[in-house]
């Protein structure tokens, strides 16, 4: 009898662990869970919103890191998610970077936050022009105002920081976010400090976002304040909004699942159209559904680090230490050879954490 117990607690943890995964492709995908739920009217209405989504990087099919092109289904790969800050007539900034390597041996994804503010070498892609070390979000800025490749930009400059390819990304600006999360009527999450925060229109005085603590249910707007969040006394600056993030991820995942409407499919589907952009294709983000729910552990990482105003600029300075660890645990995710730096006795160590208890 306590085996049995024991084996169905096992086996609730790892429906959990499939769930957050499923649900971080899911903010962009989740109009394929849909299709596999209620057929062909969805089917067609999420094969719409993933071919509008659909671009094509300036470097082609794959990494330059690649000597070959990765097909998802039956290969070890990445997927850098994009949350960009998108405004009228400025360039749009990345305000929430995760990484995410999967591999299909161990059935396995390890994520890793990026801190916008992180200090980094940029890279330019066409070579054209060295911008040097600067905040990781103004990558994306450097790109859009050159033809509008700022994915590009942001993925060239992640991949030289941890020295791992970057196979396929999803970008979606914050006006899906708040969208995604309205269509789901909120996400419950314990708001940890008082939290004050301008709108989505960068509006405060009475238009304000004021978070107070506890556990409740956020509409879109407040969620979108909740993960932005890095100046509030306690709110942990960007090693705080980095786990909020995560949290508000697992909310979005504890949330969707109980969907039970077409309709309310529909709404989330709306939300995405023209706010989001992926080098994957319909089919590809189809199967990642499929692979998705296959999957048997998830394991968060965030990188070190420490505030650093020694400048006059506010930069969040990264731990190089630490910073090897987490190349040398993702190059092993990945299943490629060490490098030259990357070289760890003990990987594990890099600050990743089970996602689940």
């Amino acid at each position: 009898m306590e085996g049995t117990r024991h084996d169905r607690n096992i086996s609730r943890k790892h429906q959990k662990r499939r769930r957050i995964t499923l649900i971080l492709l899911s903010v962009v995908l989740i109009a394929a869970l849909g299709v596999t739920a209620y057929g062909y009217f969805l089917y067609v209405k999420a094969e719409k919103v993933a071919t509008v989504a659909h671009k094509t990087l300036t470097r082609g099919s794959k990494s330059d890191l690649r000597t070959a092109k990765v097909d998802p289904v039956k290969d070890n790969f990445s997927i850098l998610f994009i949350g960009i800050d998108k405004r009228e007539n400025e360039p749009s900034r990345s305000d929430a970077l995760v990484l995410a390597t999967f591999n299909h041996e161990n059935n396995q994804v390890k994520m890793v936050s990026i801190p916008r503010d992180s200090k980094v070498q940029i890279i330019d892609p066409t070579q054209s022009r060295d911008y040097g070390e600067t905040k990781i979000t103004h990558a994306h800025a450097f790109g859009d105002a050159n033809d509008g490749q700022g994915a590009d930009y942001t993925i060239a400059t992640v991949e030289h920081l941890f020295q791992v390819p970057v196979d396929y990304y999803v970008q979606v600006d914050f006006q899906a976010f708040v969208r995604i999360i309205d269509a789901l009527d909120g996400v419950t999450v314990d708001v940890p400090v008082k939290l004050v925060t301008q709108n989505s229109h960068d509006q405060t005085g009475k238009n304000k976002i004021v978070l107070e603590p506890g556990k409740q249910n956020l509409n879109g707007e407040q969620a979108l304040a909740f993960v932005r969040n890095r100046k509030s006394p306690g709110s942990g600056s960007d090693f705080g909004r980095g786990r909020r993030q995560m949290a508000v991820i697992q909310a979005i995942a504890q949330k969707s699942k109980q969907i039970t409407s077409v309709g309310k499919y529909g709404q989330v589907m709306d939300s995405l159209s023209g706010h989001f952009e992926t080098n994957l294709t319909f089919g590809q983000l189809v199967n990642l559904t499929r692979y998705a729910a296959k999957l048997q552990g998830t394991k968060t990482m965030q990188l070190k680090g420490s505030d650093n105003m020694s400048t006059g600029v506010y930069y969040y300075a990264l731990d190089d230490l630490y910073l090897q660890k987490v190349r040398t645990e993702l190059r092993r995710q990945l299943d490629l050879p060490a490098t030259s730096g990357t070289e760890s006795s003990n990987p594990d160590s890099a600050g990743s954490a089970d996602t689940n208890p």
